[in-house]
């Protein structure tokens, strides 16, 4: 029995302590100030913290499809982005794709209970459908281009549906520049 006295007033005195300890450090609320979120390294850029202490500001950077000339055609996969200074922005882009307005909702019974598409709001995977699509490291650049056409024996791709460059995908706007604003002040067209 005294045992048990003995277990339950260390459990009081921890329980009393942990308390005591809790009134002294911030709250959960007290640490949402830009720079302070939760992250791995608190105040860090990057980090854990996706966006860092970055608000994310919708419409950023102004779509390619702006450009005079380029209306049907916005971003292909992105691939880097590099701050050269707060109003200097380069960002790399695998060509463009077509820009087509997404499809509406819709539940698909015929494929199993609960399935909708698209799928959490994705419906098209720009890393697949831009150039050159199936990805490679090695130098035969002509042969995932094949591949990406969807004719590449060698691959084992056969085809169709075949895609076409200038239909599909373009390697045009690879390098877009824009300012603080995400307002596009140059491009390259290769």
């Amino acid at each position: 029995m005294r045992k048990i006295w003995l277990m339950l007033l260390m459990v009081a005195i921890g329980v009393g302590i942990g308390l005591m300890i809790s009134g002294r450090l911030a709250s959960a609320a007290a640490a949402s100030k830009p720079g302070t979120g939760f992250a791995a390294v608190p105040g860090g850029l990057g980090s854990e913290d996706l966006t860092g202490p970055y608000e994310v500001v919708k419409d950023w950077p102004q779509d390619v499809s702006t450009l005079p000339g380029n209306e049907k055609w916005t971003y292909g996969a992105g691939e880097s982005v590099f701050a050269e200074s707060p109003n200097r922005i380069y960002m790399l882009f695998r060509g463009e794709l077509p820009k087509i307005a997404p499809p509406k909702a819709a539940l698909l019974p015929q494929l199993g209970p609960s399935i909708s598409f698209p799928v959490a709001g994705f419906w098209r995977d720009a890393t697949t459908a831009s150039l050159p699509g199936t990805g490679g490291t090695d130098n035969d650049m002509k042969e995932w281009m094949t591949a990406w056409e969807g004719k590449s024996q060698k691959l084992g791709i056969k085809g169709p549906p075949y895609r076409q460059l200038g239909v599909d995908a373009k390697w045009e706007n690879c390098v877009v520049v824009v300012d603080g604003n995400g307002k596009i002040i140059e491009s390259c067209n290769q």
